[in-house]
């Protein structure tokens, strides 16, 4: 499946990349035919100038990428570890977030309290992320745009977390942690492994209990709105919480990163971070739907009190245009 999604980006990156040159030529041909017009050697001369221009613009970023220094990217085995631990303590002990301590990043067990440190201030980023993911996706409920609008706050998340540990992520970096978190946490052929209703089922049975939902009347078609919204943003929160905590471990890893098992100990992870995150803000979806029900029940009342009325002045009218034509009759 892995080398199915590489053939795929790869196709599509060609087709984005051919798309483009054309696009380009497309443009310099409209160009040096103007200018072509007004003087050849103008023309020329303008040709020249853009295919150097273009050229330039596309091959120096390639070299520049290319000469960055390798990402540090935890070991594949216990003979790189030394020397991947050397790198680490490096770049902890530049880190702002660590400055003040009493912490020898040449030792494995500092480098191990930085990097627990580091965590604490990670967890925060991944909690607030998915709480905010929750509300945003349960009061919503707008399908395709909530699933841009989830994947666009996970991509930022990732991008935070990587300057807690990184600080200042050298591209390659960023290519790698992205890389890898979306091998981790995307890739199709994993869903398999997701069991939600192993992770819901407590987290609503405690829901259901909770104070917030008690003064809730669960009748008709709100029952269904409110439960559809907590599931829905449930889910996301999820979601979002794993991609948090898989770019944390692959962040603070100093050992050699296993995929599968990071994968289910970022789900039980994010198992245990869920329930609270739930239960902290369903007060707010509910009230929120409860507050628009009854809005609309509000609404739909007045509507039913203004047909009444017409109904009644149309009666009043019809029955005094009646006895008027039975006094006409009479008369």
């Amino acid at each position: 499946m892995r080398k199915q999604l590489k053939f795929l980006f790869l196709t599509v990156g060609i087709l984005i990349l051919v798309a483009f040159v054309l696009f380009v030529f497309n443009q310099v041909m409209q160009v040096y035919t103007y200018t072509s017009a007004l003087n050849p050697i103008l023309g020329d001369a303008v040709l020249i100038t853009l295919i150097i221009l273009f050229t330039a613009l596309f091959v120096l970023p390639v070299v520049l990428y290319f000469r960055l220094p390798t990402p540090l990217s935890p070991p594949e085995s216990e003979e790189e570890r030394p020397a991947y631990l050397s790198k680490l303590g490096n770049r902890l002990a530049k880190n702002s977030l660590l400055k003040g301590g009493d912490l020898d990043f040449t030792k494995e067990a500092d480098i191990q309290k930085g990097l627990d440190l580091l965590s604490i201030k990670a967890d925060a980023i991944i909690q607030n992320t998915a709480k905010s993911v929750f509300l945003t996706t349960a009061i919503s409920q707008n399908g395709k745009l909530d699933a841009l609008t989830v994947f666009i706050t996970q991509s930022k998340m990732v991008w935070d977390l990587a300057h807690i540990y990184y600080q200042r992520p050298a591209p390659k970096d960023m290519v790698a942690l992205y890389a890898n978190v979306g091998a981790t946490t995307f890739l199709a052929a994993q869903i398999e492994d997701l069991d939600f209703s192993e992770q819901l089922e407590p987290v609503f049975g405690t829901l259901m209990q909770n104070t917030a939902l008690k003064s809730v009347p669960f009748i008709g078609s709100v029952t269904h709105i409110i439960m559809d919204s907590l599931l829905e943003g449930t889910i996301n929160a999820f979601l979002t919480l794993r991609v948090g905590i898989v770019t944390k471990r692959y962040c603070a890893s100093t050992t050699t990163f296993h995929t599968r098992a990071v994968r289910k100990a970022a789900f039980r992870e994010a198992s245990v971070m869920l329930k609270s995150i739930v239960l902290q803000s369903s007060g707010q979806v509910i009230s929120s739907i409860m507050k628009a029900t009854r809005k609309a029940g509000a609404n739909t009342v007045k509507s039913g009190v203004d047909a009444a009325n017409r109904a009644t002045g149309n009666v009043k009218t019809g029955l005094s245009r009646l006895a008027t034509r039975i006094r006409g009759v009479a008369e």
